[in-house]
């Protein structure tokens, strides 16, 4: 009941809407079950020997009907045009209002979800294919839409709508009455036996979904690749096998859903012949064979009718609504505890609950024997030390594999440190607001991210306010307004999905302007120049230059002519920093970092 509850509080806000779409609902199943009456009174009434009858809704009727059979025959021709035109008038209304609160309550679901998603770590990300968030989002939020409309029409409505018929239906024939429902069992036991198995294969399903939409995901992301290496037909082959899993697991339950559906027909089509014999048995009873025939007092042909009519059409819909109530809810509940899966997760790097407010301004950045392990047992970083001052420009550098990048995803606080701590002036960046601690930091990153969207507003990503001046200032610094001016738009041109019309070099400059026009008084480059050509790696370096004393700069380069001029350069081994200091120093030492320079800066041995 918790499950369904928090599933329903999504819809609270529409709470109004819901009462009035149950209310149009109400007067429309009324209007539905009155439409068997005019019928009724025309086999019984008008061409039978029901002169006074006694029950309510005939009396209502001759009450304002005509009093020739002609006109008493019209009469019943405009009450059956009217009940129906008011059902379907008001179901018309009923099903927009329900829809538009179905897609309010999915709105906020997504809304959720979406936010959850930002708020989970990297390590969350990378452990989870795209394609399962997307399909979260995009199929199993509405889950939450299908709850409701169990829980309205088919468990309120339905119920209410069941009890109105058995009512009317015990005021014919009670001992007919028992006879219609002495399916209920049956149904509810086959229910609850299918229950089961449709909701394991729904999710089973969704599953195959899942993987479906990452396979898509995956293929369009990589078809350069693809190409590049002829692995088209591999590709296909594997987005076939995917397919056939996905239409196969569907397959399964909809064969599950037919068996289950033929169970459902077979236990009503017992019920509608037990319903006609026995009905047909009282009809012959009181109104054949007695002599004179019981009239008001005995059950008629319209009484029949009405059992029948109520049973085929009336009847079976809430009924086979609420018997099979668990596997028409088993789709949506799925997709509702997919997404809980996601709310209910751990974001481990949150907000603590003493975390404080940190102005943005200069501040002196200290790691403290800092561990760190993605795998319990295997350490990335292990002990690392250092301080960088405000203004300062430092390198981390070492072979690929020493744990640099890593480093640098923990002073964003992307993940938290194993042991050990990062501060900030005095301040654990564990105790630091998120968005405090990440508005001090502005990143450019090694695997290169553009919008599809213009170059201008690329640029101004982190600071969307900025003036044209100011993104043609950082642009400039970043070495990027060259390339950006000889484009057909310049600074509106738009920028294609995952930057396919630009190089990796223009992608990289437009992101170094991206992180030189925040105001973050920390800037942290992963091989900022990696993708550059030597002409505009000077640029970079010149431009590094110029912010030297201005802003905190940390670098992470495999070229060392990059680092060169930096205050300090910590040379990483091994998850550990092995060598620190300024260029000369290192490379008077003769260790690891003048191992390195040696083979990329043609420093020669002594004589």
């Amino acid at each position: 009941m918790k499950f369904y509850l928090r599933a329903l509080s999504y819809f609270r806000p529409d709470l109004g809407k819901i009462v009035l779409s149950l209310a149009l609902m109400g007067i429309s199943v009324l209007a539905g079950l009155l439409q068997a009456y005019p019928l009724a009174i025309l086999l019984d009434s008008v061409f039978g020997q029901v002169k006074e009858p006694s029950d309510v809704i005939y009396r209502a009727f001759f009450a304002v009907a005509p009093g020739d059979p002609l006109g008493q025959v019209m009469a019943v021709a405009v009450a059956v045009l009217l009940l129906k035109l008011v059902q379907e008038l008001l179901s018309m209304a009923q099903t927009f209002l329900n829809t538009r609160i179905g897609y309010n309550g999915s709105m906020r679901v997504r809304c959720d979800l979406f936010r959850k998603l930002q708020e989970l770590s990297l390590a969350y990300h990378k452990s989870q294919p795209q394609g399962d968030a997307i399909y979260r989002l995009s199929y199993d939020t509405f889950g939450f839409q299908t709850i409701l409309n169990v829980a309205t029409q088919t468990l309120l409505v339905s119920s209410v709508t069941l009890l109105i018929m058995v009512f009317i239906m015990v005021s014919k024939s009670w001992q007919l009455t028992l006879v219609a429902l002495s399916i209920t069992p049956l149904l509810l036991w086959t229910t609850k036996i299918y229950a089961k198995v449709l909701k394991t294969k729904s999710l089973e399903a969704k599953e195959f979904d899942t993987q479906l939409t990452t396979a898509i995901q995956r293929s369009v992301a990589t078809i350069g690749l693809v190409q590049a290496f002829g692995r088209e037909a591999d590709e296909y082959q594997r987005f076939h096998t995917t397919v056939r899993q996905s239409v196969g697991a569907y397959l399964r339950m909809h064969w599950q859903e037919m068996v289950y559906w033929l169970f459902v027909g077979g236990i009503f089509g017992v019920g509608t012949a037990a319903i006609v014999g026995y009905g047909g048995y009282m009809v012959w009873r009181d109104q054949v064979q007695a002599r004179p025939p019981l009239l008001e007092q005995g059950f008629t042909v319209g009484s029949l009718y009405i059992f029948v009519n109520y049973f085929l059409s009336q009847l079976y819909a809430p009924l086979n609504r609420l018997s099979t109530m668990a596997a028409a809810v088993a789709g949506g509940v799925a997709g509702a505890q997919r997404v809980f899966e996601v709310l209910d997760r751990d974001p481990v790097i949150r907000d603590a609950p003493d975390a404080v407010h940190l102005p943005r301004q200069p501040r002196a950045l200290t790691l403290d024997d800092v561990s760190f392990e993605y795998r319990p047992g295997q350490k990335v970083l292990d002990g690392v030390a250092c301080a960088i001052q405000p203004g300062q420009m430092v390198a981390f550098v070492g072979s690929s594999g020493v744990g640099k990048t890593t480093l640098l995803n923990l002073l964003p606080r992307f993940y938290d440190p194993t042991g050990g701590s990062i501060r900030l002036d005095q301040h654990d960046l564990r105790k630091i607001r998120i968005r405090d601690l990440r508005r001090h930091i502005a990143l450019v990153l090694q695997e290169t991210v553009v919008l599809p969207a213009s170059v201008a507003e690329n640029i101004a990503y982190g600071r969307p306010n900025s003036t044209d001046a100011q993104i043609l200032a950082a642009a400039q610094l970043a070495g990027a307004h060259e390339f950006i001016e000889k484009l057909p738009a310049k600074y509106e041109e738009e920028i294609s999905e995952q930057g396919q019309n630009l190089s990796g070099g223009q992608k990289q400059r437009i992101s170094i302007a991206r992180a030189l026009l925040t105001e973050a008084p920390i800037i942290i480059m992963d091989e900022p120049t990696s993708a550059l050509d030597p002409h505009h790696e000077q640029l970079i370096i010149q431009t590094l230059k110029r912010l030297k004393g201005q802003r905190t700069i940390i670098l992470v380069s495999h070229r060392l002519s990059t680092v060169a001029d930096c205050d300090q350069i910590f040379v990483m081994d091994e998850g550990r920093i092995v060598e620190r200091g300024e260029h000369d120093e290192l490379v008077a030492a003769r260790g690891l970092y003048y191992s390195m320079a040696k083979h990329q800066m043609r420093i020669e041995e002594p004589a």
